[in-house]
């Protein structure tokens, strides 16, 4: 839900800055959660848990607070319609900007004599699936999380393979965390602000230039990966894969770009949908493909790492002669 806030509050030419903003949390978290906690933890061993359970708690307190939380008055005789009644009139910059209920020009009014019903959950469904261009990006935010799956890996094939203590390993998850928050942090949001998309079609242009990048940054990443020989290897390798983390904002910002802002809802849930059967699929085909070469005393193969690398080599040459346009 927090990207439909994003997506129905910003405009186009600065969504997917702020997207890449929200995607970059979680990489900053991964960075400075472990020595927190080894504080935490020479104090009592319980702290950890009592700093996690407060900051869940306070994360509901915060989205209560939020304007989207509060309860929308609307006159009795306004009610949704159906996608197609839908008022063709857009809203400005300033009132795409504001985290406030400004759209209610959106909702259109009739008398309630009309008896209009909203669109039904598979109606709305079927249109984004009609959408020209989001079935690319469907067809990447499914694929994505299947390739992505091995990295869930990456740390048995480092003890396994290297013979790392799996307390080391955490470098691993560090080196990909500084590459992603590189990126979503200050490389992405750096070159939107340079570049400055004033129109939809520059904004669309400039998110497939960004996706096509990343893909690719993430084939070369899992390649290496595959081919690591040396510890070195391993760090920098995740450090690469860290550095295609411009993936989900992108293909977030381009997506929305397709459709109208009263539909965003429906496309993040569904987004969501198809990212979970990515996981759940991927989960059990990279585990089959990590056990080939595997025998007693021998590591893995890293069969899965290049199966990584060849899908995202196949995205990237999808997203280099798709052609996005509404």
């Amino acid at each position: 839900m927090l990207f439909t806030i994003i997506s129905d509050a910003v405009d186009a030419s600065h969504r997917t800055r702020y997207l890449s903003f929200l995607s970059s949390i979680p990489h900053i978290t991964t960075l400075i959660a472990p020595p927190f906690s080894a504080i935490f933890m020479r104090i009592s061993i319980w702290l950890p848990f009592q700093v996690a359970i407060g900051a869940l708690t306070l994360t509901y307190v915060l989205i209560l607070a939020m304007p989207e939380s509060s309860k929308l008055d609307l006159p009795d005789n306004t009610i949704h319609t159906n996608i197609s009644s839908r008022p063709t009139q857009q809203p400005n910059d300033d009132e795409r900007r504001l985290l406030l209920p400004t759209s209610i020009d959106f909702v259109p009014t009739i008398s309630p004599s009309t008896h209009l019903k909203p669109s039904p959950w598979y109606t709305e469904i079927h249109h984004l699936l009609l959408t020209p261009g989001l079935r690319f990006t469907f067809t990447i935010f499914f694929s994505a999380p299947i390739a992505l799956m091995a990295k869930a890996f990456v740390y048995q094939h480092a003890s396994e393979s290297f013979n790392w203590e799996m307390s080391t390993t955490t470098w691993l998850r560090v080196s990909q965390a500084v590459g992603a928050s590189l990126v979503t942090l200050f490389a992405l949001p750096i070159l939107n602000t340079l570049h400055h998309p004033s129109t939809l079609p520059q904004a669309q242009a400039f998110d497939l230039i960004i996706l096509r990048c990343s893909l690719l940054i993430a084939s070369i990443g899992f390649a290496v990966l595959w081919q690591a020989n040396a510890n070195w290897m391993l760090v920098f390798a995740l450090f690469v894969c860290g550095l295609s983390e411009a993936i989900q904002p992108a293909t977030q910002g381009l997506a929305t770009s397709f459709v109208p802002r009263e539909l965003n809802a429906r496309l993040f849930t569904t987004v969501a949908v198809l990212e979970t059967v990515g996981k759940l699929a991927g989960g059990p085909l990279q585990s089959k493909l990590f056990s080939m070469g595997r025998r007693e005393g021998q590591g893995s193969a890293g069969v899965n790492f290049l199966a990584s690398s060849g899908l995202f080599a196949c995205l990237f040459l999808v997203a280099v002669v798709v052609r996005v346009g509404r």
